[in-house]
């Protein structure tokens, strides 16, 4: 039973809807618009209802910093959209400093980027699918085994950590001047 259960929460995440380029408005948008615009198609990332996707002070912040282009006269171009769904499929990896060497500079190219990602990321979820699938008939959890649930566990942050790991060292090495 929590074999099915931990896929299904595995399937939720796959099939949530990436926001295509054609989706994103190639108008210029003001502040809460760019806010409503991803809180309404990130929501599923969302761990919960309470949970802010982004939010005018994150943007105020990532300007600040120099991630992200100033506004055009308050207003966001699609570049700039593209380049805050990026930063949060990032941040809850990357340091705000990291992300800002990985992205800047890029504003031209990135809805390129931005596409091929979603290309691989589509690649990558299925392959993550089958790899827990795979994990968990081996593990064999049943019903009151809290103890295969915390390996599942350490399994899945030791593979987090690793490709954190693998990210920092590829940005130090590439990214850093």
């Amino acid at each position: 039973m929590k074999e099915k259960e931990i896929l299904n929460i595995l399937k939720e995440y796959i099939n949530i809807n990436d926001i295509n380029t054609d989706k994103i408005p190639n108008i210029d948008l003001y502040m809460d618009q760019v806010t409503t615009f991803i809180d309404d198609n990130l929501k599923g990332y969302k761990r919960n209802e309470e949970q802010k996707i982004i939010t005018k002070t994150m943007i105020n912040n990532y300007t600040k910093d120099k991630i992200l282009s100033p506004p055009n006269k308050k207003k966001y171009n699609k570049n700039q959209l593209i380049l805050l769904i990026l930063i949060y499929h990032l941040k809850s990896t990357l340091s705000i400093n990291d992300i800002g060497l990985v992205l800047k500079d890029n504003e031209e190219n990135i809805e390129n980027i931005y596409n091929r990602f979603i290309d691989y990321k589509k690649v990558s979820d299925e392959n993550f699918y089958d790899y827990i699938e795979k994990f968990l008939k081996d593990l064999q959890i049943n019903e009151d085994d809290n103890n295969s649930l915390i390996i599942l566990l350490l399994n899945i942050i030791n593979e987090a950590n690793q490709r954190k790991y693998l990210a920092e060292k590829i940005i130090d090495l590439y990214f850093k001047n």
